[in-house]
């Protein structure tokens, strides 16, 4: 049965500390007949256990948002913006801890991502006091009348559909949300089910801040079973998602004519000419490799270092390498934890593998423990790796 308060209930927890989340439909927790795991991806043990929203639940969501009309003025929407974010701030630490043992990222990463939602809710809430609208002249011309013109921005007939990934389970949440706040829209949320709980505390979190529940839904589940229909209905005006290029060409595909915002990483080289500051150079591709455990749109992809200087940047890539402590995301010392599951380490582990095959040299690292993947750099390394360097040599001119 749905419970109907939307204001702060704290997740049902058993005595072995594991969150049991429902479905949030229009502010409401719903409960679902199915339900899926959250591991900790360096102990394995149980994080939480999230409902598994049906078809039925999804297209309920989506009604609830189309049927509301946001009458928030522009002062409302600022505060609970700015509510948000000190909420956030206050429970800095409760929400780090989360976010790490759902995810593996190591603390330092997970209190600096809380830090970066404050953020996103203030910008949010200072954009929407700035008025949009725009007046134009019309009598430029021999032929314009003396009369003017005025533009009003306003939200979407329809819904928002937002599909966010594991990789900051908070951050890239509430980039989704925050907008859709400030611009009076209405939004159905799936987070990754890999890392869906600190999305389920975000939106208790916005409801206590006054939002109305209406205008946020968080459905948890497969997306093999459930995405599709936020994809192709007819009430869904928008798609916005952060992922993958695959996932994303089949988004554009399947949603067609809807209006839709694909957000789907990069491909980023770290590129170093012979006139560089390589101290600095080789603190930037430390800090762009393993940052976040690499898990990131704009970590760095590759390197890309001419010939002259490569051996001295090296030796001083693999310095900073060495000095980043890897290991138990929840120790406060740890600069870089897990990757997201063991799946995804083998595959790096694999992809060094067959880059030795064909001719890389593995300098440091490629040491696997589950989930856990140690820093590592390859040189003379084609193709994509966490800290692959590519030498080139450039012609004299």
């Amino acid at each position: 049965m749905p419970d109907n308060n939307p204001g702060r209930t704290p997740e049902i927890r058993y005595d072995d500390g594991v969150r049991r989340e429902s479905l949030r439909i229009g502010g409401a927790r719903v409960a679902s007949g199915r339900s899926s795991e959250v591991f900790n991806p360096y102990t394995r043990a149980l994080v939480g256990t999230v409902a598994s929203a049906s078809m039925a639940e999804v297209r309920r969501a989506i009604g609830i948002a189309k049927a509301f009309r946001p009458r928030l003025t522009r002062y409302e929407r600022y505060r609970i913006c700015q509510q948000t974010a000190e909420a956030l701030r206050a429970r800095t630490e409760e929400i780090a801890n989360l976010i790490t043992a759902e995810s593996g990222l190591c603390k330092k990463d997970s209190i600096y991502e809380v830090g970066r939602a404050c953020d996103v809710f203030i910008f949010a809430g200072n954009a929407a006091l700035q008025d949009d609208g725009q007046v134009f002249s019309c009598d430029l011309t021999a032929h314009g009348k003396r009369r003017k013109v005025y533009t009003l921005r306003e939200p979407l007939l329809g819904v928002i559909a937002a599909i966010t990934p594991f990789n900051h389970p908070l951050n890239q949440v509430a980039h989704k949300v925050a907008p859709s706040i400030a611009s009076n829209n209405r939004m159905v949320l799936k987070p990754s089910e890999k890392t869906p709980l600190s999305a389920l505390l975000l939106a208790d979190i916005l409801y206590e801040a006054g939002l109305p529940p209406e205008m946020l839904s968080v459905l948890t589940g497969d997306p093999k079973e459930i995405a599709d229909e936020l994809l192709t209905h007819a009430d869904v005006d928008l798609i916005t998602f952060t992922g993958g290029v695959a996932v994303g060409k089949y988004i554009a595909a399947k949603a067609v004519y809807k209006r839709q915002v694909l957000e789907l990483g990069g491909n980023d080289p770290l590129i170093v000419m012979e006139d560089a500051d390589l101290e600095e150079a080789a603190t930037l591709a430390a800090t762009g490799s393993y940052k976040n455990s690499g898990q990131r749109c704009t970590a760095i992809k590759r390197m890309l270092v001419q010939d002259s200087v490569a051996e001295r940047f090296i030796e001083l890539l693999l310095e900073k390498t060495r000095a980043i402590k890897y290991g138990d995301p929840m120790d406060p010392a740890t600069d870089m934890g897990t990757v997201i599951d063991e799946a995804a380490a083998r595959s790096f582990e694999d992809k060094v593998h067959d880059a030795v095959a064909h001719g890389a040299r593995l300098l440091y690292g490629n040491i696997r423990a589950g989930a856990l993947y140690s820093p590592t750099v390859l040189d003379r390394e084609a193709g994509d790796l966490r800290a692959g360097v590519t030498r080139h040599a450039l012609p004299d001119d």
